[in-house]
């Protein structure tokens, strides 16, 4: 998990509408792997969202379409099609680590040299967090926490 904290305590909107990828692969090439002591609250963020209409603007319209859409090759017959395609995450940090939809990771990073003595992080204040994988660094899941 990366966790970006403003400097500002109201920072956190105005830090995720201005960070573009460019800027967090900046960032992230810059960090370090180093014992810290972090101070993060527990939090659990839940959504659900309906996937239809970005997919049909992706280019996947024809799938939900009635007299479009052919998915005879699984069922045999011409009448199947998509109505909605429905996604949920859940993000789920506590005193165990982070867990995200079932897949489990827990990794600190910061910025700076190497210290044998962990360095004292405290999350007090509203923070972006990015999931990662951590052979790939793709980002699985991110989001904004707000209230702590």
């Amino acid at each position: 998990m990366t966790i970006l904290l403003p400097r500002e305590r109201t920072g956190a909107d105005a830090l995720r509408q201005s960070l573009t990828w460019p800027d967090f692969q900046r960032i992230v090439s810059k960090l370090s792997k180093r014992p810290v002591d972090i101070k993060l609250p527990k939090f659990k963020l839940e959504g659900t969202y309906k996937l239809k209409e970005p997919l049909s603007q992706l280019g996947a319209s024809k799938a939900f379409g009635q007299s479009q859409a052919d998915f005879s090759g699984i069922t045999g017959s011409p009448d199947l099609f998509i109505d909605e395609v429905v996604h949920k995450a859940v993000v789920e940090v506590n005193e165990e680590g982070s867990e995200a939809a079932g897949a489990t990771a827990v990794i600190f990073f910061t910025r700076g040299g190497s210290s044998s003595r962990p360095l004292p992080f405290v999350v007090d204040h509203p923070f972006l967090f990015f999931i990662r994988n951590r052979h790939t660094g793709d980002v699985l899941f991110a989001g904004q926490v707000n209230h702590l």
